[in-house]
Formats: C-alpha cells, structure tokens, sequence
C-alpha cells in the first residue's frame, strides 16, 4: 500500500520529465500550485524560464527522477520513455512514475510490467485539454493502474486539473483517449459534412 501524501503542496515535490509545449505546462501548473518542482529535458534551454519561475534543473534523468516520489513523464511515445528511463533503472524502487505519453493499451500494460520489474509504481494516463488549460480546475486528466496509488498521489495530481480514475487496467487511460478523440473527430467531420450538404443549396453553415 503506498503511503498517503500530505495534502499540502509544499510537502509533495514532484518531477516533470519532458519539457516540451504539454511538459512545460504540467510543470509550471505544479510550480503555481506550491510544489517543490524539479525538472529535465534533453535540452536544458527549454526549462530557463521554469527555472526563473522557481523549478530546480536536473543534471541527468537518473537525478530527477532521484529527487522525489513522484515523476510524471511526458514524453513523445513509449519507445522514448524506455530511451529516457532505461538508463536509471526506472528509478529508484518505491517512486511513482505517471506517463502521459500518447500510445496503445498494450504500450501501457507493457510499460507497467516494465516499472513493476524495477519496483516503480506505474500510472498511465492521458491529457485531454491543450496546453493553455493545464491547471484548470474542470481540466480532464484520465489514470488508470492501481487505485491506492491514484488516492496516494490524487492531491498533487489535482494541481492539473480533474484527475479521473477509470481501473485498474494501465491501458484504460490511453483507451478512453482514442475513443474520445475518435468521437470528437467523427463529430467534427459529420457537421463539416452537413454544412457542405445545404451549402449546396445555398443555405449557409450559419442558418443551419
């Protein structure tokens, strides 16, 4: 069972691993919210102003992911987590790793294996807002993996926005966000598809 948190901020430091436009705004949600942020990314350029702001740069992935309990990684895919984490061994045994990268439910499952084998507690997850709204209390963020370190960590995840919990199963996150996103492109497409339809008679997008 993972030890639960306290719930205030300045007791939680957390690590973002990841500073691209998403990664800079998890970041600077978290450093808004009061938490001790550390931070890394393969250019250390891009973290100067989250560095001016109050984030401590890490020197190496192996040093951040060291620096506290909780490393949510936000990265292009799977394949670059591996690339990023491998050489730390995961990170030492007993953090917790929350991946928001894009991919497959098989990907996650295979990615929590992974952290299960080196004693990292594994949450997957998907963000389902821009940039812009990291840190909007209605935000949606989906997490699934075990709940007891969801609840653990539920408090400082709460700093992104509205953390949902959707099972145990670490590839629910990714699956919802496929399935939402095919939902809002199919929408968007059928009424770009209807407009068209009655602007073939004259009618405007407007008036339909």
């Amino acid at each position: 069972m993972a030890p639960q948190n306290s719930t205030r901020p300045q007791d939680n430091p957390v690590t973002v691993i990841g500073l691209g436009p998403m990664g800079l705004a998890l970041a600077e949600a978290f450093l808004k919210n009061g938490h001790p942020t550390t931070v890394w990314n393969r250019t250390p350029e891009k973290a100067r102003d989250l560095v001016a702001r109050g984030a401590r740069l890490a020197a190496s992935a192996a040093e951040a992911v060291a620096a506290g309990p909780l490393t949510v990684v936000c990265l292009k895919d799977y394949a670059t987590l591996y690339e990023v984490l491998d050489p730390t061994g995961g990170g030492p045994a007993g953090r917790t790793l929350v991946n928001l990268n894009s991919g497959t439910p098989k990907e996650a499952r295979a990615a929590a294996s992974w952290a299960a084998e080196r004693g990292v507690a594994y949450l997957d997850g998907a963000v389902m807002v821009p940039p812009p709204l990291v840190g909007d209390p209605g935000s949606v963020f989906l997490h699934s993996g075990p709940r007891e370190i969801f609840e653990a960590h539920r408090a400082t995840l709460e700093s992104l926005g509205d953390p949902h919990y959707l099972g145990s199963d670490p590839g629910l996150a990714v699956l919802h966000n496929a399935a939402l996103l095919g939902l809002m492109y199919a929408t968007m497409n059928g009424f770009l598809h209807a407009t068209a339809l009655v602007g073939s008679a004259g009618v405007p997008a407007a008036d339909f």
